[in-house]
């Protein structure tokens, strides 16, 4: 009798053991894609890499969180590396060994031990160069279609050049978002479901940029400038009305767009190129007097100091001061005013003002820099480009999903 429970202690300890086994790498198929497969290894490993990079505890409540998107960013790698290796695109082991020194800040001779603190970690590191491997793919394959379709011609140039000239002084915005399209037309509760998920990351303490950088739905998610600088103008009415409310580092969601939602983030918000413009004046100011009678008694930037000290009124010499120093109502109108010239009476606080305008720099080279301009039309050109067939690459694709 013995001998049988203990038999029986000894079958159950190897089947336990085989269980703990197979769910440390079990192989279920999830998707196919094409000739591609996801398996639950592969899906589990990558959401570990996502809630490492967002610093969150790897629990069931943060893993179904990130779930669903790190599988789509699984199928749009696959389409990636499907679509790269028909063209015959290859990425040297060296080479991507390189990048990996070179994205996670060690030295190339010292890989070996990277891989055995990942190992520590209980990463796999053929993971990570699995899905490195296809990003250098596809930005390989996608430089060599897109590259030398892209042409830019001297009006675009100058078209934009006057554009950012016209921008000076306007109002414009630094944010981050993270989009959420409906799957299905007017399916609001699921997609809600899915930012819900989202925003308990963020109030995790997560970085909202890294969270962005996961699982924003737009398919130009891998464009890396996921924050940028827009002018109020080019805003539709109800993200401009939405930023303009925020207080820089605030986050405001249930945003509702055509066809989904948004969470916004304000990063900052400035005066566009005032900080390459500065001004030199002499600014007078009184409580009772009319200072427009100084209009008349020709005095200049050059005159003696004697000659400005008049009853009831003050004055300071300002030299090489920032626009974006001054107050908005002087730079408007220092703005318009010729140098040598009077501006119109400013009031502030019941006091008087007016300023005598000595010199006017604008630094247009900082602002208009066709080298730069070029290279911003190129990158914005190639991303739609590749952005594009990739969108169109995912929709006309055989994926398949399995039960799990």
């Amino acid at each position: 009798m013995i001998y049988r429970y203990f038999i029986l202690v000894i079958l159950f300890i190897l089947l336990l053991e085989t269980k703990l086994l197979s769910d440390e790498k079990f192989e279920g198929l999830i998707v196919s894609v094409d000739s591609e497969a996801i398996t639950t290894y592969d899906l589990s490993e990558r959401i570990k890499l996502v809630l490492k990079s967002l610093d969150l505890e790897d629990n069931i409540k943060n893993r179904d969180s990130v779930r669903d998107r790190v599988l789509e960013l699984l199928i749009l790698e696959k389409i990636k590396k499907i679509e790269s290796e028909k063209f015959n695109v290859e990425i040297a082991d060296e080479e991507l060994k390189d990048v990996i020194s070179n994205m996670y800040g060690f030295p190339l001779d010292e890989y070996e031990k990277f891989k055995n603190f990942l190992e520590l970690e209980k990463i796999d590191i053929d993971v990570i160069k699995e899905q490195l491997s296809a990003e250098l793919m596809w930005k390989k394959f996608t430089r060599q279609k897109f590259s030398s379709k892209i042409i830019i011609n001297k009006s675009e140039i100058d078209t934009l050049a006057n554009n950012l000239m016209n921008k000076v002084g306007k109002v414009e915005y630094n944010y981050s978002e993270i989009l959420f399209k409906n799957i299905k037309e007017n399916d609001w509760e699921n997609t809600k479901k899915r930012m819900n998920k989202v925003l308990s990351l963020l109030e995790s303490k997560s970085s909202f940029d890294l969270v962005a950088k996961k699982f924003d739905e737009n398919i130009s998610t891998t464009n890396p400038e996921r924050n940028r600088w827009v002018m109020a103008d080019n805003l539709d009415d109800d993200v401009r009305n939405v930023l303009n409310k925020l207080d820089v580092g605030e986050i405001k969601s249930d945003i509702k767009t055509k066809n989904g939602y948004k969470i916004l983030k304000l990063n900052e918000k400035r005066i566009f190129g005032l900080e390459a413009f500065t001004y030199s004046f002499i600014k007078f100011s009184s409580l009772n007097r009319d200072l427009n009678e100084l209009k008349s008694k020709n005095i200049t930037c050059e005159s003696n100091e004697d000659e400005f000290n008049l009853e009831d009124i003050s004055f300071v010499s300002i030299e090489n001061i920032k626009a974006n120093e001054l107050l908005e109502i002087f730079h408007d109108e220092l703005k318009k005013t010729d140098i040598g010239s009077f501006t119109d009476i400013i009031e502030i606080s019941s006091e008087n003002n007016i300023l005598l305008v000595c010199d006017k720099f604008d630094k247009e080279n900082q602002i208009v820099n066709r080298e730069k301009i070029e290279t911003k039309i190129f990158s914005e050109k190639f991303n739609q480009l590749a952005n594009t067939y990739l969108t169109n690459l995912r929709k006309n694709i055989n994926v398949k999903f399995f039960t799990e």
